[in-house]
C-alpha cells in the first residue's frame, strides 16, 4: 500500500509539473501578445523602451534580470520555489487565493524553517472580491499569563529578553491565523491544503543551502535541546548537506492528527472540520503535549494560554498615495510606518528628483528616519496601549513632519513628532518618547554587523502573495519558530516562536511585556488598491528593513512604470538603500542612528554626495541589502496577472 501510494504521488507530481509547464508556456505567450498593444494605466507606459532611458529613470541593471512572469488567470510569489509550487498546485486544482495562500503557509513552515516554521506567526491581509474590502488577520502569538516584567527581571534575573530558548517564547500564532483564513474565506478542507506539507514531512524534500548554513550556526544551541538535535541532525549527529533529503516525522504526526480531527467533524460542515483541526492543536492533545514540555522546563505556561489564544480579525490601516490605496496591519505592527513615510513623501516630486539620485535617496532616508522615531515611540499592542492613530496617519501631520527634512543635511536626531495635536481622541502620551541624537559613541559601540541582526540577519522571515482568476488577493508575512534559537517542543515537531524578544523589559516603553500581550511585530504584509480595485500584494523578509524594501519596490513600480513594465523583476532588481536610524526591534534593541547602507551599483558620485550631506554611509554588494520583495499584481490596463520575486534571495514567482 505504501509503495502504491508513493507511486501515485510520483505520477501526480509529474502530471502536475507537466501541467504547470504547459500552462505557464501558454500564459506567458498570451500575456506578452496582449501587453504589446496594451495602453498603460495613468502615469505609465507600455513597456521598457529600447532606446536609452529618459533623464531621471533608473539605470540599466548590470548582470541580467529574471524573465517576466505573466499570466491571464493567477499568480504566486513566495520565498521558496516549493512554497510557490504548493500554492500554484492548489490554484490548478480549483482552489481560490486563500486556499492557495494557506497551502503556502503550511509548506513554507516545513521547507523554510530557517525563516519560518509552524510554531511561529503569520500576519495576513486578504481582499475577497465579494466583500470588496481588505481585512487584517493577526496571527501573532501572545505572552503567557505568567509572564511579566517582574517575572523576567526578578525571577529570571534578566535585563533584556534573550534571543534563544524559552524565555522569549510566545504562543504559536501561525496555525490559528491560517485556519481562520481558510475557514472564513477558503473553499477547501484542511486536509486538502495540508497534503503537500504533510507529504514533504513524511517523504522528505531536498534541503537548500541556506538552511544547511543555519543549522551549522546552531550546533552549540542544539546541545541543550535534544529534540532540536534529533530533527536537524542525522542519527549519527552529522549534518545534512545541501541537496540531501530531510524528513520531519514528528511534525507529520502533528499535522496528521489535525487532519484526523477534521475528518471526524467534517460531516457537520467544512467550517466545523477546520475548527476541530484548529482546536486539536490549541485545546486538545497536541496542546497538552506542548504545555507539558514547557512546564517540565519551568516555563510559565498553562493550557489556558493556548486554549484561550485566537488570531484577531481587524480593520487594516491605510493611506492614499497618488491614486493608490495602500493597506497595512494596525499599530501593533510596524506596518503603519510605511503609510507615514508615504504621507511624508507625497510632499515631494520624487520622479523629478530622478531615481536613486542624491536628492531622491536623501529624501527617502530622511522620511524614514521620521517615521521610525514615531514607530519606536507610539506603536504597541492596541489591547494595552491606545496610540494616536488618527494623528499619526494625518496628512496634515505628515506635511509638518516633511517640513523638518533639510534637503542638504542628514538629520542626526531621532525625535518623535506630536501626532496628538492632530488626533481627536488621544491627547496625551504616558510612555517614553524618542528624542535622541546620533553620537560617535553609538557608532563606535554598535558595529554594522550587529545592526544587521535587526535587519534580517541571521534570523529572518518569508513572504507569500497570491492572486486568483477572480481577483481575490492573499498576502502574508510569516516568520518565527526558527532553527536559530527556537526550541522544538518534544515530539510535536513544533519549533516555538521566540518573538517575545521584540518586547522591552521597561514599563516606560509602550511595547513592554504584559501577560497576554503581543509584541509589536516587524512582519508587515501589504495590499494595494488602485481606483478601488485590487492592484498588488507585496511584502518581504528583512526584520526592521521590511518597510524599507516595500517602500522602494512600491515606488519603483508606481513612480517609474515606463521603465519596468511589464517585467516586475526589473523594478525589483534596481539598487536599494537602507537606513539603520532606529532602535532595533530585536533584543537588545541596538541603535544605528544616521547609519545607512547603499548597494554598489549606485554610482560613487551619489555615495560621495550623500556622505557630503552628513550621512554615515557604507557600501554593500549588489543585492546586498537584506530583503526579497515578492509580489503579485493585476495589470490595470489588461487585467493580466504579473508576478515578481527579488533576485536577492531564492524567492520564486509563477503565473498562468
Amino acid at each position: 500500500m505504501h509503495r502504491t501510494s508513493a507511486w501515485l504521488g510520483f505520477v501526480l507530481s509529474l502530471s502536475c509539473a507537466a501541467s504547470v509547464v504547459a500552462l505557464i508556456g501558454r500564459g506567458i505567450v498570451s500575456a506578452q501578445n496582449q501587453n504589446s498593444a496594451a495602453p498603460a494605466p495613468s502615469g505609465g507606459g507600455r513597456g521598457r523602451p529600447a532606446a536609452p532611458v529618459k533623464p531621471g529613470s533608473p539605470a540599466i541593471v548590470v548582470g541580467g534580470i529574471r524573465p517576466p512572469v505573466l499570466g491571464s488567470s493567477g499568480a504566486v510569489s513566495a520565498g521558496h520555489p516549493l512554497t510557490s509550487a504548493a500554492a500554484f498546485e492548489i490554484l490548478l486544482k480549483g482552489g481560490n487565493a486563500f486556499d492557495a495562500g494557506i497551502a503556502a503557509i503550511l509548506v513554507g513552515g516545513v521547507v523554510e524553517q530557517d525563516l519560518f516554521s509552524l510554531g511561529g506567526e503569520s500576519l495576513v491581509l486578504v481582499y475577497p472580491v465579494k466583500e470588496k474590502k481588505v481585512t487584517s488577520i493577526v496571527g501573532q502569538g501572545w505572552e503567557p499569563k505568567g509572564a511579566s516584567i517582574d517575572y523576567f527581571k526578578n525571577r529570571r534575573a534578566l535585563t533584556d529578553l534573550p534571543a534563544e530558548g524559552l524565555d522569549p517564547s510566545v504562543v504559536p500564532g501561525s496555525l490559528h491565523a491560517a485556519l481562520t483564513v481558510l475557514e472564513k474565506w477558503g473553499t477547501m478542507s484542511f486536509e486538502q491544503v495540508s497534503a503537500r506539507a504533510i507529504a514533504y514531512c513524511e517523504q522528505g524534500f531536498p534541503m537548500r543551502p541556506r538552511t544547511a548554513e543555519t543549522i551549522a550556526r546552531n550546533l552549540e544551541f542544539f546541545k541543550s535541546w535534544p529534540a532540536n538535535q534529533k530533527v536537524w541532525l542525522k542519527p549519527d549527529k552529522s549534518m545534512y548537506k545541501p541537496g540531501e533529503t530531510i524528513k520531519f516525522p514528528a511534525l507529520a504526526r502533528t499535522l496528521t492528527r489535525m487532519v484526523e480531527a477534521e475528518r471526524k467533524a467534517k460531516g457537520k460542515s467544512r467550517s466545523a472540520g477546520i475548527t476541530a483541526a484548529r482546536d486539536r492543536f490549541y485545546k486538545g492533545d497536541i496542546a497538552k503535549e506542548m504545555v507539558a514540555f514547557l512546564k517540565a522546563r519551568n516555563a510559565p505556561y498553562e493550557l489556558s494560554d493556548f486554549s484561550d489564544f485566537f488570531a484577531t480579525i481587524e480593520e487594516p490601516t491605510s493611506t492614499d498615495y497618488k491614486g493608490y490605496t495602500i493597506y497595512k496591519q494596525g499599530f501593533g505592527s510596524q506596518g503603519p510606518s510605511l503609510l507615514q513615510t508615504l504621507n511624508i513623501l507625497e510632499n515631494f516630486d520624487l520622479r523629478k528628483m530622478g531615481h536613486n539620485s542624491p536628492d531622491y535617496i536623501h529624501t527617502l532616508i530622511e522620511a524614514m528616519k521620521l517615521s521610525y522615531a514615531d514607530r519606536d515611540t507610539y506603536y504597541a499592542d492596541q489591547s494595552f496601549v491606545k496610540s494616536p492613530v488618527e494623528g499619526l496617519l494625518s496628512k496634515s501631520y505628515a506635511k509638518e513632519r516633511a517640513a523638518r527634512i533639510d534637503p542638504l543635511h542628514a538629520s542626526r536626531m531621532f525625535t518623535a513628532g506630536d501626532p496628538m495635536a492632530f488626533d481627536s481622541k488621544v491627547k496625551t502620551w504616558p510612555y517614553w518618547k524618542a528624542d535622541e541624537k546620533a553620537s560617535e559613541e553609538v557608532a563606535r559601540i554598535t558595529p554594522m554587523v550587529m545592526l544587521l541582526a535587526s535587519a534580517g540577519i541571521p534570523k529572518d522571515t518569508t513572504h507569500m502573495s497570491v492572486v486568483d482568476k477572480d481577483g481575490n488577493m492573499f498576502d502574508t508575512t510569516s516568520s518565527g519558530g526558527w532553527i536559530s534559537g527556537c526550541v522544538i517542543l518534544g515530539d510535536t515537531g513544533i519549533q516555538m516562536s521566540s518573538r517575545g524578544e521584540q518586547f522591552f523589559l521597561d514599563p516606560q516603553r509602550a511595547n513592554h511585556v504584559e501577560p497576554r500581550a503581543r509584541p509589536r511585530y516587524t512582519l508587515t504584509p501589504s495590499l494595494v488598491l488602485k481606483d478601488g480595485k485590487p492592484f498588488m500584494a507585496i511584502g518581504t523578509p528583512g526584520g526592521d528593513n521590511q518597510e524599507q524594501t516595500i517602500l522602494q519596490a512600491f515606488l519603483d513600480v508606481v513612480e517609474f512604470w515606463d521603465d519596468w513594465y511589464p517585467n516586475l523583476h526589473t523594478a525589483f532588481a534596481w539598487p536599494r538603500v537602507q537606513t539603520m536610524h532606529f532602535y532595533g526591534s530585536v533584543s537588545p534593541h541596538r541603535i544605528g542612528f544616521n547609519r545607512m547602507n547603499i548597494e554598489k551599483p549606485i554610482p560613487v558620485e551619489v555615495f560621495d554626495e550623500l556622505k557630503k550631506r552628513g550621512h554615515d554611509i557604507s557600501t554593500v554588494d549588489q543585492y546586498g541589502v537584506s530583503g526579497c520583495a515578492t509580489a503579485v499584481m493585476i495589470d490595470p490596463a489588461t487585467g493580466n496577472r504579473f508576478a515578481g520575486a527579488d533576485a536577492r534571495r531564492d524567492c520564486y514567482a509563477m503565473a498562468y
